[in-house]
């Protein structure tokens, strides 16, 4: 699983990165939501690619759940943080 051993490095680092901003008092519980989602998606995905590795099919499908299921949260979260290309599967249109 080349892409997830390239890709899932370039996200904790994103993830450690967000984590040193102070977000506005009124959105830091939403922000801390969105962030632990994120942490969830990371953790699924670590856990796919090391099952994927082992041929291990039951689980991977357990962790593609788990990382769908984190991934729909953080959007949510990062939508109700006003977060539009976040909170989309695509990229916005115009570009």
């Amino acid at each position: 699983m080349r892409w997830g051993r390239q890709t899932l490095p370039l996200y904790a680092a994103a993830l450690e990165k967000l984590d040193t901003l102070q977000p506005p008092s009124a959105d830091a519980a939403a922000v801390q939501g969105w962030l632990a989602a994120d942490r969830k998606v990371e953790r699924a995905v670590r856990d796919l690619v090391a099952a994927a590795e082992k041929r291990d099919f039951p689980s991977v499908s357990e962790a593609a759940s788990r990382a769908q299921l984190a991934g729909s949260r953080s959007r949510s979260e990062a939508t109700s943080l006003g977060m539009a290309v976040c909170g989309t599967f695509g990229a916005p249109s115009g570009r």
